[in-house]
């Protein structure tokens, strides 16, 4: 052996005695590493049939069985599969959400749920499909069957305004690039700050301010601007929510929005708005204005407000705008700073709220900033920015998948996890808590779930018992006032 790894010249050069004690040396050196790996270089056999990377996931599917998630899917789904096909329709939706729900964002890392003995034991199902069914599922869908889905999304939105009490809410909108990779049905080359003169997707979304449900999303060519289609797509959210559950108060969006035709629709449906407005000309006329007049309101050493009420040039109404001045540091002049200088940098806000101060009206808007952690949380936990199918129509199907997965994730950990983890992102649920792996034992009513000794993660499925014991009850109650 310790010839094979001299070389020639090498070999020469060693006497017989050389060789002899270079070889006991090679022996004694890996006797001794051949002992250390076998510590941990344990033998490995393939027949355990309880073990799953998912162990916290009966979690998640035990809130799904109770509000009846697989019934939601049979009820709202037409989609007719062949009389012998192993999988219905709902069963592959369903196993896809899971998939998603999981982090197996990709087709081909769903192929994981086929190779995990513990979830088919958590789902009471011997086997899974593998991802040429599911995407073949999603290549057989019209444009009905995929308005079907978003029917499902309805359902799980208004199933949980049911179980919550009576609310007035208000809507955060925000549109989003979604860059594709190769030739795609529907992308564009549009405004994309990531990756320039690149084919895109527009995607717009609408969310509950505060609570965080995802109420509607659509995709558009990436020359989509974001005042493009917006109040059809307005329209077509406030459609999706049960006004006697959940009322619509108002809506914030940013300046991609700032038109006067929405303004007078939500004033002539008797909604709020905040828009951030752009500063263009006319903007920087009223700034003017209120520096000669001096009449701004001083906040803190840093900002300061100031108000107006009138039309822009183009405009029918006069309406409300709300001016912030920053105060920025003074800058460096030749390696001085130049005290007597006072730069500022201004920011515009139309509104109809009437109730609030200024500085009330931008404190309110600025909590929209939330949304952008919401999209990237759609696309980092989600996937909602990989688009790998080649019809805009199986994009689409599937972006509505993923917002099933985020909505019910979002459900559970505003319903059932303890209030100092009710803000994680769904990465972090996932890393923390679902998918720890674990053995699933026993049978029947002493089935459970076996972990690792971890005190934290104890405590939290503690909370989460006790709560989904409260969630059950509201759940039965809503059951019976129904009928």
């Amino acid at each position: 052996m310790v010839a094979q790894i001299l070389t020639d010249d090498q070999q020469e050069n060693l006497t017989r005695q050389q060789r002899r004690e270079r070889e006991r040396r090679y022996r004694k050196a890996a006797k001794r590493l051949e002992k250390l790996a076998a510590k941990t270089g344990i033998p490995v056999t393939f027949d355990n049939t309880t073990v799953t990377a998912y162990g916290n996931f009966g979690l998640l599917e035990a809130m799904k069985q109770v509000i009846g998630f697989d019934d939601m899917l049979r009820r709202h789904l037409t989609i007719r599969r062949h009389h012998n096909c192993t999988y219905s329709a709902a069963e592959l939706i369903e196993t896809m959400i899971d998939s998603v729900a999981l982090g197996l964002l990709r087709f081909s890392h769903m192929e994981a749920l086929k190779h995990d003995p513990g979830y088919q034991k958590l789902k009471g199902v011997d086997r899974v499909a593998d991802e040429r069914t599911m995407r073949g599922l999603l290549s057989q869908l019209n444009p009905e069957q995929v308005e079907q889905i978003r029917q499902v999304n309805e359902a799980v939105l208004d199933l949980k305004a049911g179980l919550d009490a009576p609310r007035e809410v208000w809507l955060d909108f925000d549109d989003t690039v979604i860059t594709v990779f190769g030739s795609q049905e529907g992308a564009e080359v549009g405004y994309n700050p990531r990756y320039h003169g690149r084919s895109s997707y527009k995607a717009k979304v609408a969310f509950i301010s505060g609570t965080g449900e995802l109420v509607h999303a659509n995709l558009y060519g990436g020359k989509t601007a974001s005042n493009g289609c917006f109040l059809e797509f307005l329209r077509e959210t406030l459609g999706k929510l049960n006004p006697r559950k959940t009322v619509v108060k108002g809506i914030r969006i940013d300046r991609g929005f700032f038109d006067e035709k929405n303004f007078m629709y939500l004033e002539d449906n008797d909604l709020e708005y905040v828009c951030k407005a752009k500063l263009n000309s006319s903007m920087y006329k009223i700034i003017a204005y209120l520096n000669e007049q001096k009449d701004w309101q001083l906040l803190d050493d840093t900002y300061a407000a100031a108000e107006i009420r009138l039309p822009l040039p183009t405009w029918q109404r006069a309406r409300r705008f709300i001016f912030i001045r920053e105060r920025l540091k003074p800058k460096e002049e030749h390696g001085q700073l130049n005290l007597d200088l006072e730069i500022y940098e201004y920011q515009a806000i139309v509104t109809n709220m009437e109730d609030l101060t200024p500085e009330e009206v931008w404190h309110w808007y600025n909590k929209r900033c939330n949304i952008e952690n919401r999209i990237d949380e759609l696309k980092v936990g989600l996937g909602l920015d990989q688009k790998s199918q080649h019809e805009m129509l199986r994009n689409t199907a599937f972006m509505w998948l993923k917002i099933l997965a985020y909505n019910l994730l979002n459900w559970f950990r505003l319903a059932l996890l303890p209030k100092d983890a009710a803000h994680y992102e769904v990465s972090t649920i996932r890393r923390l808590i679902l998918n720890v792996p674990g053995n699933i034992v026993g049978s029947g009513r002493y089935r459970h779930v076996r972990l690792a000794q971890n005190r934290w993660l104890e405590e939290v499925i503690m909370v989460i018992k006790t709560r989904f014991q409260e969630f059950i009850r509201r759940r039965a109650w809503l059951l019976a006032a129904t009928g």
